[in-house]
C-alpha cells in the first residue's frame, strides 16, 4: 500500500512539473513574441514618422524658399509659369496657390491662381468664392495666415476649387518692403496622403493613420474615416487608451480592432513637423509573421494536462486494490481524456489558417508590397527585352462558388482601368490557364461595359469558370484547401502585366475576405480568407515565341476554405462508432465460460465481425469515392484501425472460446480485454490524429 502511495505521488508530482513547464513555457513564448512584436512595430512606427516627417518638412521648407522668390513678380505669364513648375515639383502636393490681397497683384481686386496637378490646369480660387472673407471656413487656409502673418498647416477641409479634401501648408508673402501682400498655399489631398502612409505602412493586415491634436483623422485607408474624430471612435479602444492617445506624445497600446477584425497592437508617434500624430496598427502575428509554434505548444499542453488527469485519477480510484467497479470508471474517465485531447487538436486545427505558414507566397495587401513585386518584373523585362511591362490594375468580385473534389466553379465580376494609349493595340482581354479539361467551354466570358474613366477605360466582364486545383485531403475532414484564380493576357509578346486594384476594395485585410460576396454560403466549406498574390508561370516553351522570358509573371486572386466537418464526421464517425460499440458489446459477454456466453460461439464471433467488416468497408467505399483523391485521408485511418481491431478481436475472443490458457483471459474472466477496448482503440485514434495534425 505505501509504495503504492508513494508511487502515485511521484507520478502526480511528475505530470505536474510536466504540466507546468508546458504552461510557462508556452507563456514565455507568447511574451517574448508580444517583446518582439513591440519592438519591431516602434521601430515601424519610428520610421514611418520620420519619413512623414522628411516630406512634410520638406513642403514647408520649399513653401518658404518659394514664397521669398515671389515677393518682385509682377507679370501673370511669370507668375503662373512658377506656380505650375513648383507644384510638378513634389509629388505629394495637389498643387501650390498663390493667393494675393485685393489690389496687390497687378492692380487686381483678387487674384489667386492654383495649379491644379490632377487636371494639369490652372484655376482660378477668386471664380469660386470670396477666399478673403473671415467668415467663410473653406477660406481659413488664407485668413489664418495672413491674420496671423506666421507660417502653418491648416485644418483639412473641402476644397472648393480642387473638389477635394485636403490639408495645406500656407507660408505668408511679402514684397520687398516686408508687406504683407497675400500668401503661398501648398496644398495636399487628403486621399494622397493616405496613399503615401499606406506604403510606407508595413505588415499583412495593418494599416497606417494620422490625426491631429484635436483629433480630426487627416488620413486612413477607409475614406469613410475621414476627418472623424478619433477620440470619439471607439473601435475597440477603452477611455484609457484614448486618454494616452490624446496626451502621450509616442506609445504603444493593444486593442480589438474593428477594422482589422484582430487583436491588434496600436503604435502612435507624434510628428515634430506638424503636431499630428502618426499611427501604425498591427495584428499581433503581423510584424514577426505567422507561426506554428504557438498550435503545437497547446497540443503540448493539452498533453500534459490529459496525462496529468489520467495520473490523478489513477490514484482517485485506487487502481491497487483490483476493485472492477473501479477499473471501470477509471477507463471511462480515462477514454474522456482522450477524446478531449483529440478535440482539441481538431479545434486548434480548424481556428489555423495555415495558408499563412506558406513562405513561397506573399499576399499582396497594400501598395509597397505590390510595388516591390511590379519593380522587380519590370527590371527583369527590361534587363532582357530594353521593354517595360504595361500595368493594367486588375480587380475580381466572387458571386458564387462551389467545389468538387479538385475543381472550383467560380461566377464573378472582373475589372481592368485599361490604359488608352493600349487599347487599340492591345485591346483588353484575359485568360485563365487553369480551365478545367472536363468542360468544352470551361470559361465563359461576358462584357458588361467600357466606361471613359480620363486616361483609362474601366472594362467590366461578368465570367464563369470551371478550374482544376490542387486539393490536399490528408486531413480530410479537417482540411484546408486554397481555391486559386490565375489570370494572364492571352499574348505573353504584348508585355502586359496584371496588377492588383487594391484601391478598388475598402478593407484588404484577407480575414474580411475582400472581393468577395458576403452571403456566399457553400455546403461542402467555408471561405476564411481572400487575397492577391504575384506568382511564375513557368510553360517550359516559348509558343514559337523568339522570347527569352522563361517565365511570366501573373496575378492570382486566392481563397482559403475550411472543410464544414458535420456531415462527414457524422457521416463516417458515427457508423464506426456504432460498430465499435457492437465490438465492445461482443466482447463484454465473452467469457471462458461456456454458460456465461449468452449463447456466443466461435462462428457467432466470425459472422458478426464479417458483417461489421462489411458495413465498414461498404461506408469506407463509398467515402473514397465521394472524395477521389490519391492520398489516405485522415478519416480513412479510422476505418484501417477497426478492420486491425476486429480482426485481432476476432482472433484473440476464437482463442478464448477454444480454451486457451493465457493469463491475459485468466484475471477476472478475461477482463483485461474488456477494459483495454476503449482506452487501445482511442488511444490509436489520438496517436493517428498527432501524427497528421501535429
Amino acid at each position: 500500500m505505501r509504495h503504492a502511495s508513494l508511487l502515485h505521488g511521484l507520478l502526480i508530482t511528475g505530470a505536474v512539473a510536466l504540466t507546468g513547464y508546458l504552461l510557462v513555457d508556452y507563456v514565455n513564448y507568447e511574451r517574448d513574441r508580444d517583446q518582439q512584436s513591440i519592438e519591431l512595430g516602434r521601430e515601424a512606427g519610428v520610421r514611418v514618422a520620420d519619413a512623414l516627417d522628411a516630406q512634410l518638412s520638406a513642403i514647408s521648407e520649399r513653401a518658404v524658399r518659394f514664397a521669398a522668390g515671389l515677393g518682385t513678380i509682377t507679370d501673370e505669364e511669370t507668375l503662373l509659369g512658377s506656380i505650375r513648375e513648383e507644384s510638378l515639383s513634389l509629388p505629394l502636393l495637389l498643387g501650390v496657390t498663390v493667393a494675393y490681397e485685393p489690389g496687390r497683384f497687378a492692380g487686381k481686386d483678387r487674384f489667386a491662381p492654383f495649379f491644379n496637378k490632377s487636371r494639369d490646369e490652372f484655376q482660378f480660387v477668386e471664380d469660386t468664392y470670396d477666399y478673403t472673407s473671415p467668415e467663410l471656413d473653406t477660406a481659413r487656409w488664407y485668413t489664418e495666415v495672413v491674420g496671423s502673418g506666421e507660417p502653418g498647416w491648416s485644418d483639412p477641409y473641402f476644397a472648393e476649387a480642387a473638389r477635394e479634401m485636403v490639408v495645406d501648408y500656407g507660408v505668408p508673402l511679402r514684397n520687398p518692403d516686408g508687406d504683407l501682400i497675400g500668401t503661398v498655399d501648398y496644398t495636399i489631398s487628403l486621399s494622397d496622403f493616405t496613399r503615401i502612409v499606406d506604403e510606407l505602412a508595413v505588415g499583412e493586415s495593418g494599416y497606417g493613420f494620422t490625426f491631429e491634436p484635436d483629433g480630426a483623422i487627416v488620413s486612413h485607408p477607409d475614406p469613410d474615416y475621414l476627418m472623424q474624430n478619433v477620440y470619439q471612435i471607439r473601435d475597440g479602444k477603452d477611455e484609457a487608451i484614448v486618454a494616452r492617445m490624446r496626451s502621450e506624445p509616442e506609445g504603444v497600446v493593444q486593442y480589438h480592432s474593428t477594422y482589422t477584425y484582430r487583436y491588434s497592437w496600436f503604435f502612435f508617434r507624434a510628428l515634430e513637423s506638424t503636431g499630428w500624430k502618426s499611427v501604425l496598427v498591427f495584428a499581433e502575428d503581423d510584424l514577426l509573421g505567422a507561426s506554428d509554434q504557438g498550435r503545437r505548444k497547446k497540443i503540448h499542453i493539452a498533453m500534459g494536462v490529459g496525462l496529468l488527469l489520467i495520473t490523478v485519477l489513477a490514484f482517485v480510484f485506487r487502481i491497487e486494490h483490483y476493485d472492477p467497479p473501479r477499473l471501470w470508471w477509471l477507463v471511462g474517465t480515462v477514454s474522456l481524456v482522450i477524446v478531449g485531447n483529440v478535440v482539441t487538436i481538431w479545434y486548434l486545427n480548424l481556428s489555423t489558417d495555415f495558408s499563412l505558414l506558406n513562405n513561397e507566397q506573399e499576399r499582396i495587401v497594400n501598395g509597397t508590397v505590390r510595388n516591390r513585386y511590379i519593380k522587380a518584373y519590370d527590371d527583369e523585362l527590361y534587363r532582357l527585352t530594353q521593354t517595360h511591362y504595361h500595368r493594367v490594375p486588375t480587380g475580381i468580385f466572387i458571386e458564387s462558388v462551389e467545389l468538387t473534389s479538385f475543381e472550383a466553379s467560380v461566377i464573378g465580376r472582373l475589372w481592368m482601368k485599361y490604359p488608352k494609349t493600349l487599347y487599340e493595340t492591345t485591346p483588353p482581354a484575359f485568360y485563365m490557364p487553369d480551365v478545367s479539361s472536363l468542360e468544352a467551354r470551361g470559361l465563359n466570358s461576358e462584357l458588361i461595359s467600357e466606361v471613359d474613366a480620363g486616361d483609362y477605360v474601366l472594362v467590366t466582364w461578368r465570367f464563369r469558370a470551371l478550374l482544376e486545383q490542387h486539393f490536399s485531403y490528408r486531413q480530410f475532414p479537417f482540411e484546408q484547401n486554397d481555391i486559386r484564380l490565375t489570370f494572364l493576357y492571352p499574348d505573353l509578346d504584348s508585355n502586359v502585366l496584371f496588377v492588383p486594384d487594391l484601391e478598388s476594395y475598402e478593407i484588404i485585410n484577407p480575414s474580411t475576405r475582400p472581393g468577395m460576396n458576403p452571403s456566399i454560403t457553400m455546403p461542402s466549406s467555408e471561405i476564411i480568407s481572400s487575397f492577391f498574390t504575384f506568382d511564375d508561370q513557368d510553360y517550359q516553351t516559348s509558343f514559337g515565341s523568339s522570347s527569352p522570358l522563361a517565365s511570366h509573371p501573373v496575378l492570382s486572386f486566392n481563397l482559403v476554405a475550411k472543410r464544414i466537418f458535420v456531415n462527414p464526421l457524422i457521416a463516417n464517425i458515427i457508423p464506426i462508432l456504432i460498430v465499435a460499440l457492437i465490438m465492445f458489446i461482443v466482447l463484454y459477454v465473452s467469457s471462458k465460460n461456456s454458460d456465461d456466453r449468452s449463447g456466443m460461439t466461435i462462428m457467432n464471433v466470425i459472422q458478426s465481425a464479417a458483417g461489421l467488416l462489411f458495413i465498414l468497408v461498404l461506408a469506407h467505399v463509398n467515402e473514397r469515392n465521394r472524395i477521389q483523391t490519391p492520398e489516405i485521408a485522415y478519416i480513412e485511418l479510422f476505418y484501417f484501425s477497426m478492420y486491425v481491431l476486429i480482426t485481432l478481436q476476432s482472433c484473440l475472443l476464437a482463442a478464448l472460446f477454444r480454451g486457451a490458457e493465457w493469463r491475459i483471459f485468466d484475471f477476472h474472466d478475461n477482463l483485461v480485454l474488456k477494459l483495454l477496448f476503449w482506452p487501445l482503440l482511442l488511444s490509436t485514434w489520438y496517436g493517428l490524429t498527432l501524427i497528421r495534425f501535429y
